[in-house]
């Protein structure tokens, strides 16, 4: 019997994940809480519901079909809640909307059904030099799922990639490494304080881990690491956060990169399908020259660095 994992959703052909055209897998579960996250329905470990307002017609067949009586509609905030301690997951509530605007995202699945979704690309993977990268939520959250994926993938010449934030247990991380082509590791702010205010978390556990990754066993290393930070303003875009993070970075001994990924607001209707608040909606992408300009205090330190994605 193989592993099973929580499952958000798989994205094919993306260009923006390592090598080549990648199939992602997207995990359920984050440890972190980041501010400007751009998938909240990938937060929660369990199943979320959502609506698309703008289909809904009001008929309540959602709520009325729901066996366990877990859907509601609160008149004060005029949205549909969920109880989480009652919902089985049935999601007949999403059956029941004749307007299909009610969805679900999430859900289980062992290493054999998504190696099989993965498989169906290889022809893409042969010609592109692509392969499948892990992502999340935090896929070393679930570390025997990701770890039993990756070694089935390059068993069969898959290359494989994992993204993480790095706040977890160094066992987990430990587990899957050897498995693991590219590592991409974020960095959200190199200062502990500010980091913690921005993402819930302290950093000091990310960074121990990044700096073990970068000295693990050779015997046990198969795979470039490559350093990412978002660029989000006036959150993280401080010159001296960029210099930190340059000074961390000159030390490993294996870093093939350092990715600046600009902000974006990609995920805001889906904070709205879900009814959360989301507060840096007045906020814009930094433009590609002072994007340029963050790279160039990471060069200055000899460091390999490319922007966008």
């Amino acid at each position: 019997m193989t592993a099973t994992g929580r499952i958000l959703r798989i994205e094919r052909l993306s260009g923006f994940d390592g090598d080549g055209l990648r199939t992602v897998v997207f995990l359920k579960g984050c440890p972190l809480a980041c501010r400007w996250c751009s998938t909240p329905e990938s937060q929660r470990s369990g199943t979320d519901f959502g609506v698309n307002r703008s289909k809904c017609t009001g008929c309540f067949d959602c709520v009325e079909k729901c066996p366990e009586k877990a859907l509601a509609w609160d008149m004060k905030s005029e949205r549909f809640v969920t109880d989480t301690q009652r919902c089985t997951d049935c999601r007949r509530c999403v059956a029941a909307c004749p307007a299909g605007a009610r969805q679900a995202w999430g859900y289980t699945a062992d290493v054999d059904e998504i190696y099989r979704e993965v498989e169906k690309d290889s022809l893409f993977y042969y010609h592109s030099g692509g392969g499948i990268t892990v992502s999340g939520g935090e896929p070393l959250a679930q570390p025997e799922f990701t770890r039993e994926l990756l070694e089935r993938c390059l068993a069969h010449g898959i290359n494989t990639a994992i993204e993480t934030s790095g706040f977890v247990p160094w066992i987990n991380m430990a587990r899957v490494l050897p498995f693991t082509d590219t590592l991409f590791f974020d960095i959200k702010h190199v200062d502990d304080k500010t980091h913690k205010e921005i993402t819930g978390v302290s950093n000091k556990r990310i960074i121990e881990n990044l700096k073990a990754a970068d000295a693990a066993n050779a015997a046990d290393y198969r795979r470039s690491l490559i350093v990412r930070m978002p660029v989000i303003p006036d959150v993280n875009d401080t010159d001296d956060n960029f210099r930190a993070l340059g000074g961390l970075c000159r030390g490993l001994k294996r870093l093939a990169g350092i990715q600046l990924l600009p902000y974006h607001r990609l995920g805001m209707e889906t904070y709205r399908r879900m009814a959360l608040p989301y507060d840096l909606e007045s906020l814009k992408p930094p433009p590609e020259e002072e994007m340029e300009r963050y790279a160039g205090i990471l060069r200055q330190s000899g460091l390999s660095v490319s922007t966008g994605g």
